[in-house]
């Protein structure tokens, strides 16, 4: 009874996790489905709308043949996408930005073959081979871009530019669906036919481009855009009633999309009239640049497209992903005749905000859009194209009020300039034309901001900034006194010709200043730039001179190995100026020069230490210091202590040098400091009473006077005023740090 009690309770149990599991998946595949069937409707309005817009005006004869160009790409590269991206929710298709750019490239593809005497149907088929081609290629470099992790380099582009490029799309979009309503360009002279349409042609397209443009303001409403489609569907069939006219009266008008066939690249199942055509494959070629402006174009949306979708629905984004997933769905949409495609942030978001959890929502959508082409051909024919050229009115618009009224807020008034430069440009001179006239400008831009930003971090003198050389408190104050003499300049950031000329004019500037001191050394470090262009070496060339005539020595420190290359190539480096592979050894080597200028280097000697001393002490107290120190010769590499050591002794150097390192993981050292002639070291563990917290170690062969711990005492006990002069000394090393120290920090602030 038991067992089965238990048996009972467990069975039960089990049901009732799987009723608690499969309900949330039941829930989840609701969800895709509907979101699935909302974003149906969507892409295939989008498809279709785009697929007119490529095909409008003088190759809108060709629409039977033209729009499966836009829905082949709808369907591959929703699936692809649908089952390649680094996000689930993700919906791809044909898109307004490279569509824009796209139409030019076809209507100018066509132009050419016309030219040349081309037929119908070396017209059509070069135009299918051209759009075709150009989704390959596309499809080739953007997986290129993300095979190689380049994606990213991308944002490098100026945002104004990008800001400029995309109101030139809105334009060419409003252009569009001005072509496919009327037949022919905007032009002053053509806006004329805007009056000659029929009623049914214009009112249903600004009802869906002025509506959705309202109801897209702000936050997007997920049942907007559907909504809006369908209300224009049932206001165009209903006005067609009132007007009484029938479906082929309004496909005889041009209101409806004619029949068309799906067809699989290279298959075109064109008429037998045009089987005969040639492709006109120097028109192709001739249109090249234009074709990689729509790659760019597809290059930048997906990095804003996929950026945005990232961060509105918090999934993990990898942009080189996305850049692979657009690739390949781009290649295999070229390889069947389709057109470019790639993620779409409001199919996207759409699709998320419908329900979707996976990326079943996207497949479903991919299939859904296929199923309802092959079971119903007839139904692409129903599409009324006042209310897809009202889909490219809203695109247009939304791009034209982001970028020519919303930006007005976020940018500069010289950065906003760009946007309606760019916009003119494309619209007066065409895509190429403006995308380089916005690049220049922005570069011209950049040269003329970055020129006014200081490359001088920080100026300073022989006061302000010393070696790590501790050195006597009378070699301290000569070189306080001289400070002025050397004329320091730490630069920054990367040095071109906007900012090489006011280097040029700060030096002279200072070797010009009416002061006491002549300025004999001119130091310029390099430490926290990071390159220079070829413009810069000529500046140095007319340095050199300015410091010549001035009788100054130009120093140049911690140049970067490529700075060094460029100069060096240049001969900048063989005109008698000073290098130093760090500041601190420059500064160190003019220090020197600045002492032996004033004879104040020591003699060797056995009185070089009483000298030194002599002014801080009496005869008396001196030699009474002196008898109680003890006189120790190093070699160069020998150490004086080591880290860890009591603290026993302080050591007065005589001659030579010593340097203070401090021991690292793995064996390294770092030096600190250095101590010549006339300076104390080891006095702080002496003093503190605690071990030695760095190595001393002899940088040449060096002679030190030991004052240890018990002889201080001794000497304290027997002559405290010898002791006093001696401690007054040590306060007095010790100020004299501290006032070098608080110059630099002031310096630095």
């Amino acid at each position: 009874m038991k067992q089965g009690a238990t048996g009972s309770t467990s069975e039960s149990a089990s049901a009732s996790t799987s009723r608690s599991t499969s309900a949330p998946r039941v829930a989840g595949l609701l969800g895709d489905l509907t979101a699935g069937a909302v974003s149906t409707l969507v892409m295939l309005c989008y498809a279709m709308s785009l697929g007119t817009l490529i095909f409008s005006a003088d190759l809108a004869r060709y629409a039977e043949l033209g729009v499966p160009t836009a829905l082949i790409s709808c369907i591959v590269t929703a699936l692809v996408i649908a089952l390649t991206s680094s996000m689930r929710l993700n919906i791809a298709g044909p898109d307004s930005n490279a569509t824009a750019f796209l139409a030019g490239v076809a209507a100018g593809v066509a132009s050419s073959v016309h030219a040349d005497g081309g037929s119908p149907a070396t017209i059509i088929l070069t135009v299918l081979i051209a759009i075709a081609l150009c989704s390959v290629l596309t499809g080739i470099v953007l997986f290129a871009i993300g095979s190689s992790r380049r994606s990213r380099s991308l944002q490098f582009l100026p945002y104004p530019v990008v800001g400029g490029f995309l109101a030139g799309t809105g334009y060419l979009l409003l252009a569009g669906a001005f072509r496919v309503l009327t037949g022919e360009s905007p032009r002053w002279h053509t806006l004329g036919l805007l009056t000659q349409l029929h009623w049914l042609a214009w009112v249903p397209a600004l009802f869906i481009g002025v509506l959705t443009t309202l109801l897209t303001r702000g936050r997007q409403h997920i049942a907007a855009l559907p909504f809006v489609l369908v209300c224009g569907f049932a206001l165009f069939y209903i006005a067609l009633h009132l007007a009484g006219l029938s479906i082929d009266d309004a496909r005889r008008l041009g209101l409806l999309l004619p029949q068309v066939r799906l067809h699989l690249f290279p298959d075109l199942h064109v008429p037998a009239s045009l089987a005969q055509g040639a492709i006109d494959w120097p028109a192709i070629a001739a249109h090249l640049p234009e074709s990689l402006i729509v790659t760019s174009a597809s290059a930048i949306t997906i990095l804003m497209n996929s950026t945005a979708i990232g961060a509105a629905t918090g999934e993990d984004i990898d942009l080189n992903r996305e850049m692979r997933a657009a690739g390949l769905a781009n290649i295999a949409s070229g390889l069947l005749g389709g057109m470019i495609g790639y993620q779409s942030y409001n199919r996207s978001m759409l699709n998320a905000r419908a329900g979707a959890t996976t990326r079943l929502a996207g497949v479903f959508a991919a299939l859904a859009c296929l199923a309802a082409l092959v079971a119903s051909p007839g139904l692409v024919a129903l599409f009324p194209v006042p209310v897809l050229v009202g889909l490219q009115l809203f695109m247009g618009l939304r791009l034209m009020l982001q970028w020519l009224v919303g930006a007005y807020a976020r940018l500069n008034w010289y950065e906003y300039a760009l946007v309606p430069g760019m916009l003119a440009a494309v619209a007066l001179y065409g895509v190429v034309a403006g995308v380089i006239a916005g690049v220049i400008a922005a570069c011209v831009m950049f040269a003329l901001l970055y020129g006014r930003v200081s490359c001088v971090r920080m100026e300073f003198d022989a006061t302000t900034r010393t070696s790590s050389v501790e050195r006597s408190i009378e070699d301290s104050t000569h070189l306080h006194e001289r400070g002025a003499q050397v004329c320091g300049l730490c630069l920054q950031g990367f040095l071109f010709f906007g900012t090489a000329n006011s280097i040029l004019q700060r030096v002279r500037e200072r070797l010009q200043a009416d002061t006491a001191a002549r300025v004999r050394y001119v130091v310029l470090d390099f430490a926290s730039t990071n390159g220079m262009d070829a413009s810069v070496s000529i500046a140095f060339v007319k340095l050199r001179q300015l410091c010549a005539s001035s009788g100054a020595d130009l120093v140049l420190t911690a140049l970067p190995a490529r700075s060094r290359s460029l100069l060096a190539k240049s001969g900048t480096l063989n005109l008698r100026i000073h290098e130093f592979a760090t500041l601190d050894a420059g500064l160190e080597w003019i220090e020197d020069r600045l002492l032996e200028s004033c004879s104040l280097t020591q003699p060797s000697g056995e009185q070089d230490l009483r000298a030194t001393l002599a002014p801080h002490f009496t005869p008396s107290a001196l030699d009474r210091l002196c008898a109680h120190l003890e006189v120790r010769d190093l070699d160069a590499g020998e150490p004086l202590f080591l880290h860890g050591e009591p603290g026993d002794a302080l050591y007065i150097v005589e001659r030579g040098r010593v340097a203070v390192s401090l021991p690292l993981s793995g064996g390294r050292l770092v030096r600190l400091r250095s101590f010549g002639p006339g300076t104390v070291v080891g006095e702080m563990a002496v003093y503190t009473q605690t071990t030695r917290s760095a190595d001393v170690i002899a940088e040449a062969r060096t002679r030190v006077h030991r004052l240890s711990v018990p002889a201080l005492f001794a000497l304290e006990r027997e002559d405290p005023v010898a002791a006093q002069q001696f401690h007054r000394f040590l306060i007095k090393t010790m100020a004299s740090r501290l006032a070098v120290a608080d110059e630099a920090l002031r310096a630095a602030y």
